[in-house]
């Protein structure tokens, strides 16, 4: 997503946008006229609505991960805690008002 991203280009619109262009101008499709459109349903959501969304589509937040770091065991992977994306997620799941599932190291 574009709101609180963790500074990666490809996250941003203008990427989104010129991939979509360059994917269309690279295959069959896009040079008969069937340009590539490339959808992004998350990006102008903060992570509390991405948290949400996924909830209201049942998503099980406990089975997903998405430390920078995380490391596996018997139990599944454990993130790190203190990564950005790690922060992100707890601040995500505070605004929402909804218990983070998530493992962590720390």
């Amino acid at each position: 997503n574009a709101l609180d991203y963790s500074g990666y280009p490809d996250c941003r619109p203008d990427f989104l946008e010129a991939w979509s262009e360059m994917a269309s101008l690279a295959t069959r499709a896009g040079r008969e006229g069937r340009a590539i459109q490339l959808r992004a349903p998350l990006l102008e959501l903060e992570k509390r609505g991405i948290i949400e969304r996924g909830l209201a589509l049942g998503v099980d937040y406990a089975e997903t991960v998405s430390c920078y770091d995380p490391r596996g065991d018997v139990d599944g992977a454990h993130a790190c805690g203190s990564c950005e994306s790690c922060r992100l997620r707890r601040r995500a799941f505070e605004a929402a008002g909804i218990p983070d599932p998530t493992r962590y190291r720390l």
